[in-house]
């Protein structure tokens, strides 16, 4: 929906202080807790020597030099190179020669280069790389007790369950605001007064239609079979598009007024902070996450945030934990 500040209808609020809603939070299970451990132990397990044959997961050293017409590429030596296999770190085709063979060996693998490779003199050209395997390590997993706990900065293995218990019920009411926000701010929007563009909503419509049936078509599938399996009709899928836009806009709208009324507003400085958390949360470089998202973007999202988190403390608000 391409709506702009200054073309977005006029809407005035209905209730949106005091909206009733049963928030409910996932329990923290001790089995999840015992699993965390678990994972725990496996992620900071040390590596010892195996006489087993290499196989993913495995960390490995070697040197790795290639051949070609029986004489040394140049630069195509490597000593005393680990890596963990599995994780990228070596050419496809040089990690599946190492598979199967165990420390100590040297064996040789073809590979043939690109056709356009980056160095003229070697595209197309079939190599043959030697490897010699100095050593094939595995994790070994460490027992769960309170040694594992002390090597994780923890007193014992009860301060670090302790420890993980609270990260997850922080994690589950942290989600059950999430969602609880979300449903109140749809609450909020349904109770607008506002005309909404009928052509708009019908555009977009059509639009979410056509990307179904592209990837009906990328499924190998008809429209015709998809509407059966769901037991809909083509017009009730166009329906339910129709009412997701209008849902959308009117959580738009509802933001909008709602921030306006409550002089809700973003500093500088959050949105700064919100890049800040991108860049951290998805593990890229905050540089890029400004390439792909505006001021303006970050700001309406942040904005969002703070209204829905508005809307949680004006709420009448029940809290049922979950059972298990």
């Amino acid at each position: 929906m391409e709506q702009t500040a200054n073309t977005m209808p006029a809407a005035a609020l209905g209730q949106y202080k005091g909206l009733a809603f049963t928030r409910r939070v996932r329990p923290v299970s001790e089995k999840a807790v015992e699993a965390d451990i678990g994972n725990l132990a496996r992620v900071h397990a040390p590596f010892v020597p195996t006489d087993a044959p290499a196989a993913r997961g495995m960390r490995v050293t070697l040197d790795f030099e290639g051949f070609l017409e029986g004489a040394p590429i140049p630069d195509s030596r490597m000593e005393q190179v680990t890596v963990v296999l599995g994780t990228g770190q070596l050419m496809p085709a040089a990690e599946e020669a190492v598979y199967g063979h165990c420390a100590g060996e040297t064996f040789r693998f073809d590979f043939t280069y690109p056709a356009e490779f980056r160095v003229p003199e070697l595209s197309g050209k079939t190599a043959q790389f030697e490897i010699c395997l100095h050593t094939v390590e595995r994790k070994q997993v460490p027992p769960v007790d309170d040694a594992l706990a002390r090597s994780l900065g923890y007193d014992d293995l009860d301060a670090l369950r302790e420890s993980l218990r609270e990260k997850k019920r922080l994690s589950h009411e942290a989600n059950a605001d999430r969602i609880a926000g979300a449903a109140l701010l749809d609450m909020a929007g349904a109770n607008l007064t506002v005309e909404l563009p009928a052509e708009l909503l019908a555009q977009n419509a059509e639009y979410q239609m056509n990307q179904l049936r592209q990837r009906l078509r990328k499924s190998q599938m008809t429209m015709e079979l998809y509407c059966k399996s769901a037991g809909l009709t083509p017009e009730q899928v166009r329906e339910g598009y129709r009412r997701e836009a209008e849902r959308q806009l009117r959580a738009v709208l509802a933001v909008r007024a709602i921030a306006e009324a409550e002089q809700i507003t973003v500093t500088q400085q959050e949105v700064d902070a919100e890049y800040a958390r991108l860049s951290k949360l998805h593990d890229t470089p905050e540089e890029e996450i400004r390439k792909v998202l505006s001021r303006d973007a970050v700001a309406a999202a942040v904005t969002n945030q703070k209204v829905q988190r508005f809307l949680l403390d004006h709420a009448a608000l029940t809290s049922v934990v979950e059972k298990e």
